[in-house]
């Protein structure tokens, strides 16, 4: 009995577990069923999420791009990233990330690694390059994501050309309108596309006016070969400063510095120009420039005084050589006598013209150019140096060597290359402080002179050596306006040559000059006609006016014996009554008067002329003064001629001669 309760025991225990088994089972099952539609709806979320994140992907109006943070290999980009750049999608697949950016770029791989350790990159500017070439500003978002179990960098791009040139034009025309100076924006041919108010102010047009212009229409008119060659420089890609002379509306001409280069304006090439007045700085520079030459002839003062005692020395001495030879009936000795005081005259007249030429401002073109013997010149240069090599109470000591070859002509204005020469000497001297050799050699060579000035002094640095005909650039302090050597090469220049220099430092210095050899001595320049060469019709009726008593004395005393009868008046209105009561073939008169200057008289003579219909003689001007009379005065004036003192004699006649041929020739 006891077996089988047991037995039913264990059978009622089994069905127990057979009835829990069957409710897991069930629980189960509904759990499958619940886990498996939960697997189904994410399944068809992530399908959603990947469509909806592939159809953004493929659309969206910025470049975006997917490459693997460890390799940088491109691994992905959607159509807007092919269009921006310009790459075909398997090109770009075939590309790291740094070749599409600017070959400057720096950083990525920190901002890839940035992004590893933070999820994400904030918005970063980079610059991008297309197939093209050309480049492009951009914003740049970025953010890790893992693909395939491998970490990518997707990056979000946006262009920001567009909106960085507006940026830049904002910036641009605030300084445009703000700067001091004019501003102007032209096209490649010169024609005017913009103006700030400057440029209206200063060249006195509107605005309006000036955009219907060019800087032909503006720029003076001799200036078109300096616009022709900036403007192919300027094509070309350089940046360019030059100078340009601007007419304004009202006719004032004023200089201005521009520096131009090429920019984009309105997505097309055009140039920009800033311009600055130079009529102060001009000014200031004249101002040194005269300073510079007046301190030079301060230096050289003792010189200067050295050769007017020896001119006044052979003065004295051969007048009172002549007075005793006279006296003894020694005629042939006493001209010799008066020969060398001619001789020291005119070597004082030079001198003076030497001193006033070097003391004024000088201007672009030659006056009075004459073909001459440069060795001449280069004594003379010496000579007045003299005090400054040649000085008993220096301690140091100078040795001048000067070997010139014979017939070195050059033509040019003499006193600009001596003003050239001293100041080299002077330089070559004031660079050997202890003492040295200077040496001075002029040779003809290929047809043209070449002179070399050579010091044994400290020398030039290799650094210095290229800015010493800059103005203003000197390395002697303020002892020196740094204009000497600027002015000579602008000298040496105007007369087509060049000056060169070579220097090592503590041997010394070389400075070559060189200009064109001219054929031969110009003989039209100080050609005189002596009294017993001069020819004439008949006798030449003269008239002279001046104040100076013993001038006109002179004159009359000289022209005694001549084909020249001669009448003075010692003032100008004596000199006025004298013309309206004769006819004469020429009239000298005195620029200083006291009663009437030159000017004047030659006003009234001209007016009584065409008052009366008779026919004007030529009339000349004689002056001592460095006034310089402009054409339009002299012709108001009835000035054909202006005569400079003091003058000899024998080239007066010649120039009486001169103007009375020029006479007949324009009245036949």
């Amino acid at each position: 009995m006891e077996g089988n309760h047991n037995q039913q025991l264990r059978i009622k225990e089994l069905e127990e577990l057979l009835e829990q088994a069957e409710r897991k089972s069930d629980i189960l099952t509904n759990l499958l069923k619940e886990a498996n539609a939960e697997f189904n709806q994410a399944l068809e979320n992530v399908s959603i999420s990947e469509a909806n994140f592939r159809a953004i992907f493929e659309s969206a109006p910025e470049a975006i791009y997917i490459f693997d943070a460890e390799t940088h290999q491109i691994l992905d980009c959607n159509p807007y990233t092919i269009k921006w750049l310009g790459y075909t999608r398997q090109e770009l697949l075939s590309l790291k990330v740094e070749n599409i950016l600017d070959p400057d770029s720096l950083g990525v791989q920190e901002n890839i690694q940035r992004a590893i350790n933070h999820g994400s990159v904030h918005v970063q500017e980079r610059c991008f390059c297309k197939k093209s070439g050309v480049l492009v500003e951009a914003e740049v978002t970025g953010t890790i994501v893992e693909i395939q179990g491998r970490k990518c960098f997707l990056a979000l791009v946006r262009d920001i050309t567009e909106r960085k040139t507006i940026e830049e034009l904002s910036r641009y025309k605030e300084l445009f309108e703000n700067v001091s100076d004019p501003v102007i924006i032209s096209h490649s041919q010169g024609g005017l596309l913009e103006i700030n108010d400057v440029a209206c102010d200063r060249f006195g047009y509107t605005r309006w006016q000036l955009l219907n212009m060019s800087f032909k229409d503006i720029a003076c008119s001799d200036q078109t070969d300096i616009l022709e060659e900036v403007g192919q420089k300027i094509r070309s890609g350089e940046m360019v400063q030059f100078e340009l002379e601007i007419r304004t509306q009202a006719g004032a001409t004023i200089p201005f510095e521009f520096h131009s280069r090429i920019i984009n304006y309105q997505r097309k090439p055009a140039v920009l120009s800033v311009a600055r007045d130079l009529s102060t700085r001009k000014k200031m520079e004249e101002t040194l420039i005269r300073g510079e030459r007046l301190t030079a002839v301060g230096e050289l003062s003792s010189g200067v005084a050295h050769n007017f005692n020896n001119i006044l020395q052979i003065i004295i001495g051969a007048s009172e050589a002549a007075k005793v030879k006279l006296g003894s009936g020694e005629i042939r000795k006493c001209k010799d006598a008066i020969e060398s005081i001619i001789d020291a005259s005119k070597r004082g007249v030079d001198i003076v013209k030497r001193i006033k030429d070097f003391t004024q401002f000088k201007t672009d073109a030659i006056v009075e150019a004459r073909i001459f013997d440069l060795g001449e010149l280069i004594e003379e240069a010496v000579e007045l140096t003299r005090p400054l090599w040649k000085n008993p109470a220096a301690v140091r000591k100078y040795r001048l060597i000067h070997n010139s070859a014979t017939r070195c002509l050059v033509k040019g204005n003499p006193s600009e290359l001596y003003e050239v020469l001293v100041n080299i000497i002077k330089n070559g001297l004031e660079a050997m402080p202890q003492g040295g050799e200077l040496t001075i050699n002029s040779e003809i060579k290929n047809k043209e002179v070449l002179t070399l000035i050579s010091d044994t002094g400290i020398g030039i640095s290799e650094k210095n050596i290229q800015r010493i005909f800059e103005p203003f650039y000197t390395t002697k302090g303020t002892k020196s306006s740094g204009l000497g050597l600027s002015s000579s090469y602008g000298i040496i220049t105007k007369h087509q040559g060049d000056i060169l220099v070579q220097s090592a430092l503590n041997k010394g210095t070389t400075f070559t000059i060189i200009l064109p050899l001219a054929a031969s001595i110009d003989l039209k320049k100080g050609k005189c006609l002596s009294k017993d060469k001069a020819i004439a019709k008949g006798r030449i009726k003269f008239l002279i006016i001046d104040d100076e008593i013993s001038i006109l004395k002179m004159m009359e005393m000289w022209f005694e014996d001549s084909e020249v009868e001669i009448y003075t008046a010692n003032t100008a209105e004596k000199g006025l009554q004298t013309i309206l009561g004769r006819w004469f073939d020429v009239i000298l008169c005195d620029y200083g008067i006291d009663d009437m200057n030159g000017l004047e008289v030659g006003k009234a003579y001209k007016d009584y002329c065409n008052t009366t219909g008779i026919s004007k003689a030529p009339f000349m001007l004689y002056t001592g003064f460095d006034t310089a009379l402009g054409p339009k005065v002299l012709e108001t004036s009835g000035v054909d001629r202006v005569v400079k003192k003091p003058i000899h004699a024998e080239e007066l006649l010649y120039i009486i001669h001169e103007v009375i041929a020029s006479k007949e020739t324009a009245v036949g």
